[in-house]
C-alpha cells in the first residue's frame, strides 16, 4: 500500500509537471529529444517526428530532454549554436515560459482536483467547535460555530492553514475574519505563545467543516485554497527562518506514509493529498535555487540584465551549491521522518 500510493502521489505531479515543460516548449518551437514517463532504463519507446517518447522502469514522475538545455553526448543530440529549436537561441520570454510552466501545471493540476472535490463536498473550512474560558479568543469575541474565513485579509486553507498561521504569529495581532450566522464579521486577537511547545495559540477548538457552493463559487473556492496553502508555507518558512517556530518537513518516507493513510481513507481523501503535494511541489521548484526552475528563472534573469549569461564555470559552481542544499534538505527531512516513526 505505502509503495502503491506514493507511486501513484509523486508519479502524477511530477508527470504533469513535466507535460507543462513539454507543451510549453512545443509551443515556442523548441526541439524536445525525448518525453518520458518514468526513470531509469526504457522499457518502451517510439520515435514521433524529432520526439521520442518512452516508459522508464522506475514510474515516479517524468522527463522531458530539451535542445540546448539537454545536450547528451549523443551525435544527433548536439544542438547547433544558430539552431532557432535550441531552448538558448528562444526569446526571453519563451525561455521564461517554458521554465515556469512545470511549476504552473503544478497549480493547475490542484485547482483542477480542488473544483471537483468541492463540488462534489463542499469547501472545507476551519470551524470553531469551543472556546477557552479566559484565552485571547475568548477575549477577542470568538464563539463555537464561527467559520474562519481570512487572516489578515489573506485566505485560510482549512483548519491546518488557521494553526499554522496563528502558531507562527504569537506576539502579532491578527485580524481573523470569520462567518457567523451568515454575517461576515472580524475579531482582533493577539496570540498567546506557548513555551512548552514553542508556537502561539489563542485558545479554540476547530474541526474542518465542508460548506457547499455553486459551480463558480467552487471554482473561486478552489482558487482560494491554493493561495492559502501557498500562504501558509510561505508564512510558516518566514517563521522557521527567523526563529519563531521549529522546522517540520517531510521526505520520500513521510510522504509514503501520508499516500498510504490518504488512500486507506478513500479516493476524495487521496485526491485532495495529491493536489496539496502538487501545490508544494510547484511552490518548491520556484523557489530561486539552481538546478531548479526558480533557479533556472533566477539565471535567466541575470543573463537578461547582464546582455549575455553567466560562464559556464559560475553556473556549474552554482548548480552545484543548489544540488548540496536540496541534498542536505533531503537528509534532514528523511532524519525527520524517521524520528517520527521511532517516536510512534
Amino acid at each position: 500500500m505505502y509503495a502503491l500510493a506514493f507511486i501513484v502521489v509523486v508519479g502524477l505531479v511530477v508527470l504533469v509537471h513535466e507535460l507543462g515543460h513539454f507543451g510549453a516548449a512545443r509551443l515556442c518551437g523548441v526541439r524536445v529529444y525525448e518525453f518520458a514517463f518514468g526513470f531509469g532504463p526504457r522499457l518502451f519507446a517510439r520515435q514521433v517526428g524529432q520526439t521520442l517518447y518512452a516508459v522508464r522502469a522506475l514510474p515516479l514522475g517524468g522527463m522531458c530532454r530539451l535542445a540546448g538545455m539537454d545536450d547528451s553526448e549523443l551525435a544527433e543530440e548536439q544542438a547547433d549554436p544558430d539552431d532557432p529549436a535550441s531552448f538558448v537561441n528562444r526569446p526571453f520570454w519563451q525561455r521564461i515560459l517554458i521554465v515556469a510552466a512545470g511549476p504552473l501545471m503544478n497549480f493547475v493540476l490542484a485547482v483542477a482536483i480542488l473544483t471537483g472535490l468541492f463540488s462534489a463536498y463542499g469547501v472545507p473550512m476551519a470551524t470553531v467547535v469551543d472556546v477557552v474560558d479566559a484565552s485571547p479568543a475568548e477575549v477577542a469575541g470568538f464563539r463555537a460555530g464561527d467559520t474562519i474565513v481570512s487572516v489578515n485579509g489573506r485566505p485560510v486553507a482549512s483548519v491546518a492553514g488557521f494553526v499554522n498561521t496563528i502558531s507562527a504569529s504569537w506576539g502579532r495581532r491578527m485580524d481573523v475574519e470569520v462567518q457567523r450566522d451568515g454575517q461576515r464579521e472580524t475579531l482582533y486577537v493577539v496570540p498567546d505563545y506557548d513555551a512548552q511547545v514553542r508556537v502561539g495559540r489563542i485558545g479554540v477548538r476547530l474541526t474542518e467543516s465542508p460548506v457547499r457552493a455553486e459551480t463558480r463559487g467552487t471554482v473561486g473556492g478552489a482558487l482560494r485554497y491554493t493561495w492559502g496553502v501557498v500562504d501558509t508555507t510561505v508564512t510558516s518558512l518566514w517563521a522557521v527562518l527567523s526563529g519563531r517556530t521549529k522546522p517540520e518537513v517531510s521526505g520520500p518516507l513521510g510522504i509514503a506514509g501520508m499516500s498510504a493513510q490518504a488512500a486507506q481513507q478513500g479516493l476524495p481523501s487521496l485526491m485532495m493529498f495529491i493536489a496539496l503535494i502538487s501545490t508544494s511541489l510547484g511552490l518548491l521548484n520556484l523557489m530561486p535555487v539552481p538546478i531548479l526552475d526558480g533557479g533556472w528563472i533566477l539565471l535567466l534573469a541575470l543573463e537578461a540584465v547582464r546582455g549575455r549569461p553567466l560562464s559556464p564555470q559560475i553556473e556549474e559552481a552554482l548548480k552545484f551549491v543548489g544540488l548540496a542544499l536540496l541534498m542536505l534538505l533531503m537528509v534532514y527531512a528523511t532524519v525527520s521522518d524517521i524520528s517520527r516513526l521511532v517516536v510512534r
